[in-house]
């Protein structure tokens, strides 16, 4: 796999030019600009490089040594000066044997991989809360019209008590109720108003883009509700599961590469002695190894073995951690669901149509101030509490997506291209 570099440019040009900033995003728009801008997805991918050059250096043969010797000089009698001397002028080259040099590509291959699944997990994360993050603020801005709508209700239940009170036909108390309402739902919208602002600074800080990002979002049709089972077995696909079985190899390599570093490596070298007090050369050869009589890489093996225990208990505990966070990330998106539905589908509307007849029936005399007061309220915390189901939903649905992989395919066709393909 490579990664896309030039596509990855023109698109990042094209989405964050001050002329797409003006324009709402949508949630596509926003997953991609995420995906090319994050700061943790550019240090995750920035890691692969990392890797790849470290599992180069491992598959290099180690340098020759130039050996330059004289013997034979600054002496007495015939060997005074450099008349007796006997220069040598050879190489050196140690020899790795045991497979060290392929048990090591071995291991540094490994972590290349585990870096890729890594990246991959880090991205996943990003796009998830990317996507979390996109709904909390559409949320927020549906919470904020919700209080704006609430403030005017409140100022027309006023207004109409007013002239209630006017006409005799009301109690200075209701005008004081009706007062109380209305500053309440002040309140409400600058609550909703920070709530907002909130939501749209974690949104731009994972879009690593302005602060005045704007957005174009729908919240009626509510997310479909994931197979259990389907998520359950996904979980042997994500990039933690495929992490921990690359850490697995990984560990297992190492041993074997502790166990060849035992072997000590034989130095071979050749070279051309020259004899100054004759004029003549000659060939001379040597070989040179280690004596395993002390170190015999005992530490490093005793540490590999015990980095296979860990790996596999880790790779085991992960699993059980995967399997107990996508069962609870289920369960309540299935309650978040069906909370959500139940607002959206019955309670909203007959709140509504509740406030309707209270406010109608005020006007018309038929019904107390308290009715409608109460039908007001009823309102506003029904829809309130859609809008914390909806946050609720969504929240569940980021971490199921992220378990699953759901945008694997939008990471993969923007990173990575078969061998194959050129850059």
């Amino acid at each position: 796999m490579r990664l896309k570099t030039g596509m990855a440019a023109l698109i990042v040009s094209l989405l964050l030019s001050p002329a797409a900033w003006a324009q709402p995003l949508d949630r596509d728009a926003a997953l991609r600009i995420a995906l090319e801008q994050n700061p943790r997805i550019n240090a995750a991918f920035a890691r692969i490089d990392g890797a790849e050059g470290a599992q180069l250096q491992a598959s290099l043969i180690p340098n020759p040594a130039a050996m330059l010797e004289i013997e034979n000089f600054g002496g007495e009698d015939e060997q005074q000066g450099f008349d007796g001397a006997e220069a040598t002028l050879g190489i050196e080259q140690e020899i790795e044997i045991g497979g060290k040099r392929q048990k090591r590509t071995e291991v540094a291959d490994y972590q290349t991989k585990i870096a890729q699944e890594q990246a991959v997990a880090e991205t996943l994360s990003v796009l998830a809360e990317t996507d979390y993050a996109f709904m909390r603020m559409a949320i927020a801005q549906e919470r904020l019209d919700l209080a704006e709508k609430r403030l005017s209700l409140a100022d027309q239940t006023h207004e109409a008590v007013k002239k209630r009170v006017s006409a005799a036909a009301a109690s200075d108390i209701q005008h004081t109720k009706a007062d109380i309402e209305q500053s309440a739902a002040k309140l409400e919208k600058n609550k909703a108003e920070s709530e907002l602002a909130e939501a749209r600074s974690v949104l731009a800080a994972l879009l690593a883009m302005p602060m005045n990002v704007e957005i174009d979002a729908v919240l009626e049709t509510l997310p479909s509700l994931p197979d259990r089972q389907a998520l359950l077995d996904a979980l042997k696909d994500t990039p933690q599961a495929r992490t921990a079985l690359f850490a697995k190899m990984q560990a297992d390599s190492q041993f074997d590469l502790a166990r060849a570093y035992a072997l000590p490596n034989p130095t071979f070298g050749l070279g051309v002695k020259r004899f100054n007090e004759n004029d003549s050369t000659a060939l001379v050869a040597g070989v040179s190894f280690p004596l395993p009589v002390f170190n015999r890489n005992q530490g490093e093996i005793k540490k590999a073995k015990a980095g296979i225990v860990e790996a596999h208990a880790t790779a085991r505990q992960q699993k059980i951690n995967l399997r107990q966070s996508a069962v609870a990330a289920w369960e309540k998106l299935a309650a978040a669901h069906k909370e959500a539905k139940a607002y959206s589908g019955d309670m909203v509307p007959s709140a509504e149509r509740a406030y309707a007849q209270a406010s109608d029936g005020y006007s018309a005399g038929r019904f107390s101030f308290l009715d409608l007061l109460d039908a007001q309220r009823t309102l506003y915390e029904v829809q309130e509490s859609r809008l914390d189901s909806l946050l609720n939903l969504y929240e569940a649905k980021a971490h199921t997506d992220f378990l699953m992989n759901v945008h694997g395919t939008l990471i993969q066709s923007q990173f990575f291209q078969n061998e194959g393909d050129t850059e």
